[in-house]
């Protein structure tokens, strides 16, 4: 099962084939100079957005995540950006975590 976790400056979005689910943070998740300035925002939006997915469960299959930022990656991103990134998909105990720019 593969996993695509979107990062965008006001939502996040979670899919798996042709399903998507789409969720906005209460308060902001993204700050001036990074995308994740916020995690513990962040990691609320996805916990929310799996729950409506229902990826993990007891008998389901661990899924690659795919995490791609949509926004601020001008220049490609930095090591401290890209562990963001992949601390952030393990809210959906992945098999593996690739980010791709």
């Amino acid at each position: 099962m593969e996993v695509k976790l979107k990062i965008y400056i006001n939502k996040i979005e979670l899919s798996i084939g042709s399903k998507v689910i789409s969720e906005s943070p209460t308060e902001p998740f993204t700050t001036q100079r990074l995308l994740i300035g916020n995690f513990d925002t962040a990691w609320r939006c996805i916990i929310s957005a799996e729950k409506k997915l229902s990826i993990k469960g007891l008998f389901k299959r661990k899924p690659k995540v795919i995490v791609e930022p949509k926004e601020m990656v001008e220049g490609g991103i930095s090591q401290v950006e890209e562990r963001i990134f992949q601390e952030l998909a393990l809210a959906l105990n992945p098999k593996s975590v690739e980010v791709q720019v």
